[in-house]
């Protein structure tokens, strides 16, 4: 009888209770509500026939999935950053002492296609929290908008109505150039990320700005865009070094990028951090084990996706959870200091 998948139908007739019976019995919240002898018979019943809840359609009578969509953009080699995967910790982690799910959805951007989409009914989800917003919304007002609750992580734009959890990336950026400054460097080069990244724009105004203030202005042609790719600031280093050979400290956006230039310079022959200073931004798990470990910004990831889960699902389970969410969390960007950076000629 095992190789018959039995539904939920099924199983309610050969039990003689009702279909919301069966539902109460295999949802956790409400098992208490069975009488222990039908719950008994219902598990029995379950066991022998192998019947499978459809998790998705447990809650279907309320329109509520307990379930939440965790969107990334469709990037090429996306699981081998750290950043990702800090944020899928952190959901997984938070959601597992409670009755919610997650479903990871990976979006290609193509236009606006997105921007009539509904998640709620799409998906089947009951909230989503969103990575990079931009690169699937046309315009800001589709996310202030949009018909199910949300909460962006990053890339905070205050002019937006909606729920942000991130980082100061323009202090981030200003704190690093503060300690490259302080450790008397003047001739300084940058590496860039990718233009999308809003983080990676703040970052630079940050780090600009004050050395702009400092009255020291980095050339143009030594700020460099690497993508945030660990080769690709590989290859760039060559191109610093030829415009400017007497450089003796580079800002690199994220690690990977600060990775690759480290890299490069040991082949090089080029002493880092005694010739060239290098830091990053990010502070990822690698950071302290590189050689020599790098001094760079960090970003409490997994805390930003950790809070933005909170306020979701507290959100959800309120009495307010078909209304927007509107607010803006900080959370602190640090210097964290390490070997990679050391003060001029010392």
């Amino acid at each position: 009888m095992k190789d018959k998948k039995f539904n939920i139908y099924e199983i309610a007739r050969k039990a003689n209770v009702s279909i919301a019976t069966i539902s109460r019995a295999i949802n956790p919240e409400t098992r208490a509500k069975v009488a222990p002898a039908t719950l008994k018979k219902i598990d029995q019943l379950i066991k022998k026939y192998g019947y499978t809840p459809n998790l998705a359609a447990k809650h279907l009578s309320g329109n509520v999935t307990k379930t939440i969509g965790v969107v990334f953009p469709y990037l090429p080699g996306i699981f081998y950053s750290n950043y990702y995967n800090h944020i899928l910790a952190a959901v997984s982690d938070y959601l597992f002492d409670t009755h919610y799910q997650f479903k990871m959805l990976l979006l290609k951007v193509a236009g606006d296609t997105w921007d009539k989409y509904d998640f709620k009914v799409g998906e089947r989800v009951d909230g989503l929290l969103i990575t990079h917003w931009f690169k699937f919304f046309s315009k800001k007002s589709i996310l202030e908008n949009m018909k199910i609750p949300c909460v962006v992580l990053n890339d905070v734009d205050r002019k937006i109505k909606t729920q942000f959890v991130g980082v100061d990336h323009y202090l981030g950026g200003q704190i690093a150039a503060n300690h490259i400054y302080s450790l008397g460097h003047r001739r300084i080069a940058m590496l860039s990320g990718p233009d999308w990244s809003m983080d990676n724009q703040q970052r630079m105004k940050g780090f600009i700005a004050f050395l702009n203030k400092k009255g020291l202005r980095i050339k143009p042609d030594l700020i460099v865009k690497a993508d945030y790719l660990e080769h690709m600031a590989y290859s760039k280093v060559e191109t610093l070094l030829k415009i400017d050979p007497k450089i003796t400290a580079i800002f690199a956006c994220n690690d990977q990028m600060a990775f690759g230039a480290m890299s490069r310079l040991k082949e090089l022959g080029i002493a880092s951090p005694k010739d060239i200073s290098v830091i990053g931004f990010d502070d990822e798990m690698d950071a302290a084990k590189f050689t020599p470990p790098l001094t760079t910004m960090h970003v409490p990831i997994y805390d930003i996706a950790t809070r933005g889960t909170e306020i979701l699902i507290n959100h959800l389970q309120s009495k307010d959870a078909k209304k927007s969410l509107r607010g803006i969390e900080i959370l602190p960007v640090r210097l964290v200091e390490r070997k990679s950076t050391v003060k001029i000629n010392s």
